[in-house]
């Protein structure tokens, strides 16, 4: 029960959750939770993922279009493996926070790295759940496209007519991922030992080759809209 409430104490009382870390990582119990959150919001979104998919199928041309027929749904297989693919995506991240660590010199923890970061991955839940209530208030009606699928709570906002790769890069730098930046960062300090200003570097760096790779996808996306 322990590890389950330092998932949200991390939120109000950081050092004390990162200090119980460093003495003992906790990744399992952590990941479930942080998985078990997110699969409930895209469960509960998956209606506006599949009217963005539809929407995206009509401006292919017809026989691209026929293809892609019935493949918008998300099937059990994908729930499924849902809870692998948020694990797959945190220990690439924790990946790039050892890179980080270790070139400032510190002696990196990898597993220590990877609990700090799935901790620190809740503040992601809140920016998940703020999307999908501000989908519920538009409704399904209002999905016209991969773009109204995001909440316009970040950078993408001094940007309007960002195209849907820049849009998702820049929504992805909102208040929720600084603050998660600053959680991890200061994991990242109080486990691996070293100064404040090192973990925040390294764990922007960490969180914008990151937020870049997710966002990749959408570069596929939009060039076959344009064909």
């Amino acid at each position: 029960m322990e590890a389950v409430l330092d998932v949200f104490n991390v939120l109000h009382e950081p050092t004390a959750v990162f200090a119980r870390l460093r003495e003992r990582p906790r990744i399992v119990t952590p990941w479930i939770v942080i998985a078990v959150l997110l699969l409930a919001v895209n469960v509960l979104t998956r209606p506006y993922q599949a009217a963005a998919f539809e929407a995206f199928r009509a401006s292919l041309p017809p026989e691209q279009a026929a293809r892609m027929a019935g493949q918008g749904g998300q099937s059990v297989m994908g729930l499924v493996l849902f809870p692998v693919m948020v694990f797959v995506a945190l220990a690439a991240g924790a990946g790039l926070l050892w890179v980080g660590v270790s070139l400032s010199g510190a002696q990196a923890q990898y597993k220590t790295l990877l609990s700090v970061l799935t901790h620190s991955c809740v503040t992601y839940v809140i920016f998940a759940a703020v999307t999908a209530i501000v989908l519920l208030t538009r409704g399904v009606a209002a999905i016209a496209g991969f773009e109204d699928l995001r909440a316009p709570l970040g950078l993408d906002l001094l940007v309007p007519g960002a195209g849907l790769f820049l849009g998702t890069f820049l929504n992805g730098i909102n208040p929720f991922s600084v603050w998660g930046v600053w959680l991890c960062g200061t994991g990242v300090s109080i486990t691996q030992g070293t100064s404040r200003t090192t973990g925040f570097v390294g764990t922007a760096a960490a969180f914008l080759i990151g937020l870049l790779l997710m966002s990749a996808p959408t570069l596929l996306v939009g060039m076959a809209a344009r064909r």
